[in-house]
């Protein structure tokens, strides 16, 4: 997903993600993971994620790459929100 600060704060965005994320433990590939810009990012998603209870990790961003096409909307795709 893309965060656009026009439209949420980051603190919203990082409520509705964690109450929604699920820690999947199967396989690192598809493991929820949080990619923070800055140190402001970070210390929010780490602050709701504690709240959470999640073990859902907060990483810093890095170079992205999107995964093939099939992969594109995965939750949107498997649960019919298309």
């Amino acid at each position: 997903m893309e965060y656009d600060p026009t439209k949420t704060s980051y603190e919203a965005l990082m409520t509705r993600f964690f109450a929604e994320a699920s820690a999947h433990k199967s396989k690192p590939q598809y493991m929820s993971a949080v990619w923070a810009q800055n140190a402001e990012q970070r210390a929010t998603a780490e602050r709701i994620a504690r709240q959470s209870g999640k073990p859902i990790p907060v990483l810093d961003a890095k170079q992205w790459h999107d995964a093939e096409e099939y992969h594109q909307h995965y939750i949107d795709k498997q649960y019919g929100r298309r």
